[in-house]
């Protein structure tokens, strides 16, 4: 919400508003800025990001609940310019000017083709054939430092969206399926230890056969970065296996290039982007394997802290994975999640009872 002090009439016309906002002859003080993301039909938009933004600095943000209102607690008195920018997997993003008289800010978001064009992490040989960038492993350090702990302890699940699409196919592929589906993503600590252990041994990338119209091909198995084992990204493990280097620097943060330090077996390389808060925004990588090298990559978005000084959790809002098919074209998966529910042990959460509208009943992580 956003209200600066009336005169004495305007208070109480507004009586039944929170206000929190102090005003002083210099300028308006704004404590609090809240609203709701909806799609044109009124239903809610489920954790959408939303930004309160200084020009191209990112002040706070916050996802939407299940019924798409947001809070965003402002770090400095209202300036002119501000804006608020509103955006969610399938939908096309949203940009507002924030003014101090608006009570409650409304957003809509309207559906869009979900952004599945694949992201190629280009080979920057030069940079990573260069000694690494101690500024930049400190800054990844200190994501580390961010981030929850103990997640490799903690059964994790969640509700999740996804939509596949194969596309640029000469024949032989398979079809793409319209719109998106429901489904769920769980695995327990041992799993993702498993994969670990792997990754540390074996590389990035497993030899398998898959099956396509009826023919075999040879293929690979990635580890589920864009889902589940995303928190691999601040581990020991990938620390271990990369070396790190600064590609920009400015006011909103880093884009950090990683690189494997072992190539004669599968390995990555791709960028971290690091906000000014130092927090993991968003992640982008590429799998380079032996023949075939089917192209393989992704990206993954995650969400800020709950609170001011809470852990970051390593586990994304949404994501996009793509590889190329043997007759041509790409399979891309596109999946976002409605939250993450964690409980310690061997075991996966029993995720919420859905409510009557298909969202998940909101509950605290455990």
């Amino acid at each position: 919400m956003l209200r600066p002090h009336r005169p004495l009439l305007a208070m109480a016309l507004f009586a039944a508003l929170t206000l929190a906002v102090t005003a002083q002859a210099a300028h308006i003080r704004v404590t609090e800025v809240e609203g709701r993301v909806s799609e044109p039909s009124g239903a809610p938009v489920v954790s959408a990001r939303v930004e309160l933004r200084a020009g191209d600095v990112v002040l706070t943000s916050a996802l939407t609940d299940t019924g798409g209102r947001f809070l965003l607690s402002t770090p400095a008195s209202w300036s002119q310019g501000w804006t608020i920018r509103a955006e969610r997997l399938g939908y096309g993003s949203v940009e507002v000017e924030v003014a101090p008289e608006l009570p409650d800010v409304q957003i809509e978001l309207s559906p869009a083709p979900i952004p599945l064009a694949g992201f190629a992490v280009e080979g920057e040989r030069d940079t990573c054939s260069a000694p690494e960038d101690r500024d930049a492993r400190a800054l990844w350090t200190r994501a580390v430092a961010l981030s929850l702990p103990g997640l490799d302890t903690l059964g994790i699940a969640s509700y999740t969206r996804f939509r596949v699409d194969t596309v640029g196919t000469t024949g032989g592929g398979p079809p793409g399926i319209a719109g998106a589906e429901d489904g769920q993503r769980a695995s327990a600590p041992l799993l993702r230890l498993n994969w670990d252990r792997r990754v540390s041994r074996e590389g990035y990338a497993f030899p398998v056969r898959r099956m396509d119209a009826g023919r075999s091909y040879e293929s690979w198995s990635y580890p589920p970065l864009e889902a589940d084992f995303a928190p691999h990204f601040l581990s020991g493990t990938f620390g271990r296996l990369h070396s790190f280097h600064t590609d920009v620097s400015d006011g909103s943060g880093w884009v950090v290039r990683f690189c494997g330090r072992s190539t004669n077996r599968p390995h990555l390389d791709g960028v971290l982007e690091i906000g000014a808060d130092t927090l993991l925004h968003r992640v982008e990588w590429h799998f380079r394997t032996d023949e075939p090298d089917e192209g393989a990559g992704g990206w993954a978005r995650f969400p800020p802290p709950e609170g001011d000084g809470a852990p970051q959790v390593i586990l994304p809002t949404e994501s996009v994975t793509w590889r190329s098919l043997p007759g041509g074209g790409l399979v891309r998966r596109a999946q976002w999640y409605e939250g993450w529910h964690l409980v310690a042990g061997d075991s996966v959460p029993l995720l919420p009872q859905r409510t009557a509208s298909g969202d998940a009943a909101s509950a605290p992580l455990n």
